[in-house]
């Protein structure tokens, strides 16, 4: 899901809003945590545990090795979810013909670890996309219907495995739903997505796609405007609960000289939307959030991607309409200081700790209740 905006500024809500410091968290030795079953924490009604990973999509390319590494750190740390792809141009890149080996492994270390697995469907192959973005997997789908059918299919096959479902990343940007964002045409996806996902499990917790941090502008469509557009739709009707990535860096999350523009601090007027279309009950998730560190000009230290993180756990904490919250991303995508997108990691690509990695653990040490 990563970044290339330069107004991708990681982390959270104005302090003065939530009465938090961002230094707030107190600290704590980190402490081996023993496993436990997925499928109490994967009930969307538990509070007891409020932070996910979202490592990114290469997660499914790691070693056996890697892979085990990296999901003990994300439990060491106290995470209750791992937030995965099931990348339908992978999957089923030949009509009828399904490849899962990939899938299937990333999702049973997940389990194994005693994590729940967050799938996220999305990805369209060559065959079923929109003919105007023919060449790219992050095209929207030409038929609702045969998105459904495929997510059905996921559904069926994770049954005991997956309890959370995202349909579609980030809907409201260029990148990620070529040719254009199209808050029409998202809805028919999530509505296929939705009811045939709860056909198979009509208890699981099903998330409209994550909002991007963006403005009206260059064809993306803020998360705001796509919110409101999608109540006047009706389109409310098939999501558990909203879902934002409020990336502010390099601007601390409390900067208010970001108030403009700041998606963190857009969640308040989110919240009031869905309290007007009657939906006070449900949450907004943040299942992408973090910063950059490295040598960019605009990645921040490591303290500051710590203070960053702090802030918006501090919010999830004071503000119960917040749901869990996902720190984008658990180990740094490369060894380019200079290149932003491979060093959102709690850790660097070397395994060796960032700061922020002793955030997420005390945090979760003190309010996780483990």
């Amino acid at each position: 899901m990563r970044r290339n905006s330069t107004r991708r500024a990681s982390a959270a809500l104005l302090v003065v809003l939530l009465g938090f410091a961002a230094g707030s968290v107190p600290a704590a030795a980190s402490a081996l945590r023993s496993q436990q079953a997925a499928s109490p924490l994967c009930n969307r009604q538990s509070d007891a545990v409020r932070i996910g990973v979202s490592p990114g999509a290469s997660i499914g390319t790691l070693s056996p090795a890697d892979l085990d590494r990296e999901l003990m750190l994300a439990r060491d740390a106290g995470a209750f979810a791992v937030r995965v792809d099931i990348d339908w141009s992978a999957i089923e890149s030949t009509r009828g013909r399904f490849d899962w080996s990939r899938t299937d492994r990333v999702i049973d270390a997940i389990v194994a670890h005693g994590m729940c697995p967050h799938g996220i469907i999305a990805y369209t192959p060559r065959w079923a996309r929109v003919a105007a973005a023919i060449n790219d997997s992050h095209s929207r789908p030409a038929n609702a219907a045969t998105f459904a059918a495929f997510a059905k299919t996921v559904a069926q096959r994770y049954s005991s495995r997956i309890g959370i479902w995202e349909v579609w990343n980030e809907p409201n940007i260029v990148t990620f739903f070529k040719p254009a964002p199209d808050v029409t045409a998202y809805s028919a996806l999530l509505r296929a997505g939705y009811t045939a996902i709860k056909q198979v499990q009509p208890a699981s917790t099903v998330l409209a796609g994550g909002m991007a941090p963006s403005e009206d502008t260059n064809g993306n469509i803020s998360g705001t405007s796509f919110l409101s557009q999608m109540y006047a739709q009706g389109s409310n009707k098939y999501f558990d609960a909203f879902n934002v990535h409020p990336y502010t860096w390099p601007y601390l999350p409390n900067d208010p000289s970001t108030a403009s523009w700041n998606t963190a601090m857009k969640m308040w007027s989110m919240r009031d939307t869905m309290i007007a279309g009657g939906d006070s009950a449900k949450q907004i998730w943040i299942t992408e959030f973090g910063a950059p560190t490295g040598t960019s000009p605009n990645s921040v230290s490591e303290q500051v991607q710590s203070d960053s993180i702090g802030i918006v756990l501090d919010a999830v904490l004071g503000n119960d309409w917040l749901g869990p919250a996902y720190v984008y991303s658990l180990r740094d995508a490369g060894s380019n200081t200079a290149d932003t997108e491979q060093n959102f990691g709690l850790v660097h690509r070397d395994w060796t700790p960032k700061i922020a990695y002793g955030r997420v653990d005390a945090y979760a040490a003190e309010h996780s209740g483990r």
